[in-house]
């Protein structure tokens, strides 16, 4: 159906909601299972590229992204794992908390 069609609005909505949990937001990414990009979040002119996010988000290798400030959150958005979402978080400990709300999110959420 054509409103099952991913769009740039929805996506930039789900991870708007996330950011709003977080306020140690940094960046976010989401990618299909090959590392293609589908949205992202992020400031103007951020050190890390989209592409090294890209690849960290599908893969173990720890290389891509070496800044010891930043907290790295993988999570599948879908049971059968093709989309993954990457969150980069400031280090702090005043928002453990909201990782309930985070799992919340991705449990309701209708793009995936």
């Amino acid at each position: 159906m054509v409103e099952d069609i991913l769009n740039e609005a929805k996506i930039n909505n789900f991870l708007s909601d996330i950011e709003s949990i977080f306020p140690n937001f940094v960046a976010g990414i989401i990618t299909d299972r090959h590392g293609f990009t589908i949205g992202t979040k992020m400031p103007p002119n951020f050190h890390i590229q989209e592409i090294k996010m890209a690849l960290y988000a599908i893969t173990n290798n720890n290389n891509y992204i070496q800044d010891s400030r930043l907290v790295k959150v993988k999570r599948n958005l879908d049971k059968s794992r093709n989309f993954k979402l990457l969150l980069l978080l400031e280090k702090s400990n005043n928002y453990m908390n909201r990782f309930e709300k985070l799992k919340n999110i991705i449990e309701n959420q209708s793009l995936f």
